[in-house]
């Protein structure tokens, strides 16, 4: 199974069926315009990923490919897992990387300018990325403690600018 089926799906042919024309009165109406409907496209069988897991792509792609000087203002940490935000990180990467690579033009310039640049920036960041506490050479057990946060008042979020719960 595909994990990024909806992500490919065609959303004007499946999740945004054409909605059905407005009945208004006949003096309200004004003029008729004829509503353009474009065709309905054929569903798009789910694309073969080229890497199943972040795992495969960490190992067998990015690390072979991405090559940085660890010995400056870089750093990495070879536990790479251990560390939620990178995984987080390199998983938003991976999956930039197998819906991009479909696109022959662009697809790898902006998945390297838009994608793996700014996530490798805050990667590697030696003084304030998710590896900052460890080093090329081993993984450290000392990682830093999760931001610090206070409860806010639970009115607050039933804000419609703050919350996407419905209306009742």
């Amino acid at each position: 199974m595909d994990p990024f089926a909806d992500e490919w799906a065609d959303d004007d042919a499946t999740a945004h069926p054409p909605a059905a024309p407005e009945t208004k009165p006949a003096a309200a109406a004004g003029p008729a315009r004829a509503k353009r409907r474009r065709p309905a496209r054929k569903q798009q069988p789910p694309r073969e990923l080229v890497f199943p897991t972040v795992k495969h792509f960490v190992e067998d792609y990015f690390a072979e490919v991405i090559r940085r000087n660890l010995h400056g203002s870089a750093t990495w940490c070879p536990r790479w897992w251990a560390h939620t935000e990178a995984l987080l990180r390199l998983t938003a990467v991976w999956r930039a990387w197998e819906h991009l690579r479909h696109d022959p033009a662009l697809g790898m310039s902006n998945w390297m300018l838009q994608h793996a640049d700014p996530h490798l920036r805050v990667l590697m960041d030696r003084d304030n990325g998710p590896f900052s506490a460890c080093s090329p050479e081993g993984h450290s057990r000392y990682a830093y403690e999760p931001l610090p946060l206070e409860p806010a008042d639970p009115a607050m979020w039933l804000s419609p600018s703050l919350s996407a719960m419905p209306k009742d």
